[in-house]
């Protein structure tokens, strides 16, 4: 396959400038493809196309820019442990179970202050 240094890319961003997403060109066998306008594309390496994190980058002055504080709250959002829909129905019930439990003691406690 042809290899080019850059290849034209046009960026998606969000309203914080943000990265989130891009179209590149491609090689199809015989000739570099651009399906895209290209009115706003950015040549860009591709070692640097590699290096994007989406939601996490932005391109400040013709240089892509990782924020990595960004990066660090997309990670720790991704790695959230979601539970089940059964360890919620369990902790549901391990709630219930404690406020019966505290109804019950209140109410021994008052009975026997009664006798």
């Amino acid at each position: 396959m042809e290899t080019k240094d850059k290849i034209e890319v046009l960026f998606s961003i969000d309203a914080d400038g943000y990265i989130i997403g891009y179209q590149q060109e491609f090689y199809d066998g015989k000739a570099w493809q651009t399906p895209f306008d290209t009115t706003n594309a950015i040549e860009v390496s591709q070692s640097d196309l590699n290096g994007i994190s989406l939601s996490a980058t932005k391109l400040i002055d013709g240089q892509l820019v990782l924020d990595t504080s960004k990066q660090a709250e997309l990670e720790a959002e991704a790695n959230k442990v979601i539970p089940t829909p059964e360890q919620q129905m369990i902790n549901a019930l391990g709630l219930q179970n404690a406020q019966l439990a505290a109804q019950v003691t209140a109410l021994t406690e008052k009975l026997g202050g009664e006798s």
